[in-house]
């Protein structure tokens, strides 16, 4: 069933990830809480979707390669602890700056130190990418009525007109007679 000249192999989880940083570095990042793959705490309720995963172990390896179904756990275990250390040393860098939000320069900052360096150069190329894309990405206006030619005035106008077109459309005749005739005799009957 297999081509000829393709035989079977299997992922070696150590042979996943050639760059990963020591041991003592990794549970340097990984806090009190965490205990290996899986962490504690709230963190580890937070996963990427396998199925996605998956399909892109499955779209990465070469025609005949498959990966099972443990390894792929593992992979995506891995991938999570990836992004909690990214992210924990990149927060690192972000308090130590005094600022409050992590920028793409804490993240290249944090794959340097976390010894990513071959991954930068690519990063920071997809980094432009986006920027370009999102460049000619037509922006929506902040207030679309602003340029729109009428007053403020004449806008809550029109809009108290809407409302009453739509209340008189709401109150449309039912089955039984008309909308109207319903709270009048209501009131009718309320009065004597």
């Amino acid at each position: 069933s297999k081509p000829p000249g393709i035989r079977k192999r299997s992922l070696h989880p150590s042979s996943l990830f050639p760059f990963s940083p020591s041991r003592e570095r990794r549970r340097s990042l990984m806090s009190d809480d965490d205990e290996g793959f899986g962490g504690g705490g709230a963190s580890s309720d937070i996963m990427l979707p396998k199925a996605t995963v998956l399909r892109a172990i499955k779209d990465l390896l070469p025609k005949g390669l498959r990966c099972s179904s443990e390894t792929g756990n593992l992979i995506l275990e891995c991938c999570m602890e990836f992004l909690r250390m990214l992210s924990d040393e990149a927060n690192e860098l972000c308090t130590k700056q005094g600022k409050q939000t992590i920028g793409p320069d804490h993240i290249v900052k944090s794959l340097e130190e976390l010894g990513f360096q071959k991954w930068i150069q690519e990063l920071n190329e997809s980094l432009s990418s986006h920027k370009e894309a999102l460049k000619r990405k037509p922006r929506m206006k902040k207030n679309p009525m602003k340029d729109c030619g009428m007053t403020m005035e004449e806008l809550i106008e029109e809009q108290r007109k809407l409302f009453g077109q739509a209340n008189k459309a709401a109150a449309l005749p039912t089955a039984g007679g008309k909308a109207d005739e319903e709270p009048a005799a209501k009131k009718a009957k309320t009065e004597t």
